[in-house]
């Protein structure tokens, strides 16, 4: 067993679930939070688990809390926001610390958005051999892209091991839904269905990953990762409604929004769906495998997707 093991954002939607997840697997951990009142309070009985709260951005120090970490589960990013501070000079910080303190490996939480969707057709497969490239895409995709960039060009440099996971649109409790269904206002959603499959990640599977990971250095690597049960989105959106939302829903055919979007200048002031290369990584029919995924890290727990959305759905309501 690879140990200690030290994970940032851990008290984020995904770090969380990671720590939990590391736990269970008898780790010995070092984590980090910003913030003292996000650390659940059994973290602090466990002595299994050494909390440091710092930001990772401006911390000066980050080395010296590394030092004998055998691997870095990073998970420290913004969904929106300030990607520059939290995302970007986050990970510029963990770079020195790892290089520094000769951490051996790092395990990144990315994303499945840095895939280039444009270069694929309808109805193909995206996998770890497609092209990546987010020109055009929203901050959140542009972000994830430019970190994955930075620690492999960094672990290539240093010779570092580094996995990168590239997770799908992570979902569970709090987080059920994503923006690969369609446009929401109130009450109502605007379905955007072309084909294909929903690129879906139970943060719980993402955690499990994560972990795995861990403990499975193979130089520098990408790995996608996404639920074995992907849904359409019409599977999506009929267990989804058990929530109670959406109240009415719209189809809106693909083929008018490409129309749309071939049409209108692609610029940042533009809604993103008029935009194509935003359009075709949320709404081109496609499926994507996990293959390697189950190749390099073994078995992994994967729920049929309705089990999953309907024990989701039940544990939010009762939180």
């Amino acid at each position: 067993m690879i140990s200690p093991i030290a994970i940032t954002g851990a008290t984020g939607f995904i770090g969380r679930r990671t720590v939990e997840a590391a736990r269970v697997a008898g780790l010995e951990l070092r984590v980090f939070a910003r913030r003292p009142e996000t650390v659940p309070a059994h973290w602090r009985q466990d002595a299994g688990i050494d909390i440091t709260i710092l930001d990772l951005a401006s911390t000066e120090n980050l080395a010296d809390y590394l030092d004998g970490v055998q691997s870095v589960i990073h998970c420290a990013a913004a969904m929106a926001g300030d990607h520059e501070n939290d995302t970007l000079e986050a990970t510029q910080t963990l770079i020195e610390a790892v290089v520094k303190a000769e951490v051996p490996h790092v395990v990144l939480a990315g994303s499945i958005s840095v895939y280039d969707a444009t270069t694929l057709a309808d109805g193909a497969t995206l996998d770890e051999a497609c092209k990546i490239g987010v020109k055009g895409r929203d901050a959140y995709a542009a972000a994830k892209y430019e970190q994955e960039d930075m620690l492999h060009a960094a672990a290539v440099l240093h010779k570092f091991s580094l996995t990168k996971l590239r997770l799908g649109a992570v979902w569970g409790p709090t987080r059920l839904f994503n923006a690969h269904i369609g446009p929401a206002f109130g009450p109502v959603l605007l379905r955007l269905d072309g084909g294909g499959t929903v690129p879906l990640c139970d943060v719980e599977l993402a955690a499990e990953c994560l972990v795995k990971a861990s403990q499975a250095a193979n130089g520098v690597e990408a790995l996608n990762v996404v639920d074995d049960a992907l849904p359409t989105r019409a599977q999506f959106l009929r267990a989804f409604r058990a929530s109670g939302w959406p109240k009415l829903v719209f189809p809106l055919p693909l083929a008018m929004m490409r129309l749309l979007a071939a049409i209108t200048p692609e610029t940042p002031e533009m809604p993103g769906l008029l935009r194509r290369p935003i359009l075709e990584a949320r709404h081109k029919p496609l499926t994507y495998s996990n293959h390697l995924m189950h190749k390099r890290l073994g078995p992994v727990t994967n729920l049929p997707f309705e089990t999953a959305m309907r024990n989701s759905i039940k544990n939010e309501q009762t939180q």
